[in-house]
């Protein structure tokens, strides 16, 4: 059994027209969302071997911020810069081994993709800072494939407010 948590990366601004996607910043809400969701996963008590994050700004940036609240192993990696649900799959297909349970911080259409195919779920959109954690019933990462997951529980800023506010 594995442990996948698939976490898209929180809000960007698009205020600064003149950089690339691969540049954009957060903005308020971003660093704000990240700070809740943060404190989220310590609070669950999260166990996680590793905490991968593409090397987008807005991307890295949200990963630090768990990385310093929870205490994980933070690895920023080019190749998790994706849209592309063939191209994540691939290479959560090749995680390391020794990494049981596993946290990504990636982009979207793949990580909403990748979530239903992996759980045979019907998310519709995981929004920014949204979290789904996944019971993988495989030995090794490179059996993940379709309906191998069950959804532990999938999680964001605006039901965690609704919670709060109730």
């Amino acid at each position: 059994m594995r442990k996948l948590l698939l976490i898209r990366h929180a809000k960007s601004s698009s205020k600064f027209l003149e950089l690339d996607d691969h540049e954009r910043p957060l903005n308020r809400r971003g660093e704000r969302d990240s700070i809740t969701m943060s404190r989220y996963l310590m609070e669950r008590d999260e166990a996680l071997d590793v905490i991968y994050s593409s090397t987008a700004n807005r991307a890295l940036d949200f990963a630090q911020i768990i990385s310093e609240f929870c205490g994980f192993t933070l690895v920023p990696d080019l190749s998790f810069y994706t849209f592309s649900v063939d191209e994540l799959l691939e290479i959560l297909r090749s995680l390391p081994g020794e990494a049981q349970h596993v946290a990504i911080v990636a982009h979207n259409p793949a990580i909403t993709q990748v979530v239903n195919l992996l759980s045979n779920s019907e998310i519709t959109n995981v929004p920014t800072s949204g979290i789904v954690a996944l019971q993988c019933a495989i030995n090794d990462w490179d059996e993940l494939g379709d309906d191998c997951a069950e959804v532990e529980y999938f999680e964001t800023p605006k039901l965690l407010q609704k919670r709060q506010t109730y």
